[in-house]
């Protein structure tokens, strides 16, 4: 499959020991498409500076380009201070952040827009300023994309019903939580998901449960899967994770249902390891690919 991400870049701080981790929602996604044998891509933007640095030697590392990263000396790379609570994060984000002036150039452009994507995934929190919110509309309009993917990432105030209606008119598969779920559907307006789905033409809805597993509406369907009881280390990138097999396993022509079992699979390894974009062992890759 063939992917392209579009927002956040940042860098995940751990306040318990001072370790950091690459992340942001749509990174996230595009690193395990990648490790699970996708192309995919990324846009957004980071600081002249170290961890900006840092930032393009991990994505090369990963196999992925850079060619779609704003570098800019007006604001800093992203980070979030992470603050675990019985494996459960809590984020405190730097504003100004690079990834919040993330912009075209007209090489990028023409690359970008004479290409054909199977996805383009975007979330909320790269829309909390304007320039980066006007440079994804103008993606989400010109893009070549068989499927858009919304994942809705409700932090602080850095979203406005205007922003989750305007993504839900473009959307055509959607994600979010059991917290986010309320909260979308009272913006909406809608009483349920299915009254959600047919007012905005979404496809597929998927709704992470935490330890209750995952549910997937589809064709009329509702389909559900829970999590093993695996050792947690932390859950930062869990959904990001279990997002990125969906798709991957959906595109590579599995039914909802088991894309939906093999993505599951997938966020119960990653809440095993620190790190929301880990490595896979030989005997889980085998095991997720077979």
């Amino acid at each position: 499959m063939k992917a392209i991400a579009f927002g956040e870049i940042l860098w995940d701080v751990f306040t318990d020991t001072g370790k950091k981790t690459l992340g942001g929602a749509p990174l996230n996604v595009a690193g395990h498409i990648k490790r699970l044998g996708g192309e995919s891509y990324i846009i957004s933007g980071v600081g002249n500076d170290e961890l900006g640095n840092e930032t393009i030697k991990y994505i090369h590392e990963m196999g992925m380009t850079d060619k779609y990263i704003i570098r800019t000396s007006d604001y800093e790379t992203g980070r979030a201070l992470v603050t675990l609570r019985d494996g459960i994060p809590s984020y405190t984000f730097n504003r100004p952040a690079a990834w919040d002036r993330i912009e075209l150039t007209k090489d990028m452009s023409d690359s970008l827009f004479s290409e054909e994507y199977d996805v383009l995934i975007f979330g909320t929190l790269a829309q909390r300023e304007q320039k980066s919110r006007e440079t994804l509309r103008t993606i989400l309009k010109a893009a070549k994309a068989r499927e858009l993917f919304f994942d809705v990432n409700l932090r602080l105030d850095f979203y406005t019903p205007e922003i989750i209606i305007d993504s839900l008119r473009y959307a055509t598969i959607l994600k979010m939580n059991d917290e986010e779920q309320p909260v979308i559907l009272r913006i909406a307006g809608c009483e349920s998901i299915k009254e959600l789905m047919n007012r905005y033409s979404l496809s597929i809805v998927i709704v992470t449960y935490g330890k209750k597993g995952t549910y997937c509406y589809s064709s009329g369907k509702c389909f559900h899967c829970e999590p093993e009881n695996v050792p947690v280390v932390d859950t930062v990138g869990a959904g990001d994770s279990l997002s990125a097999g969906f798709l991957y396993f959906t595109f590579s022509g599995y039914p909802v249902d088991i894309a939906l079992a093999k993505a599951s699979m997938l966020a119960d390894y990653v809440v095993q390891k620190r790190g929301a974009i880990p490595e896979y062992d030989e005997t889980f890759r085998r095991k997720l690919l077979s």
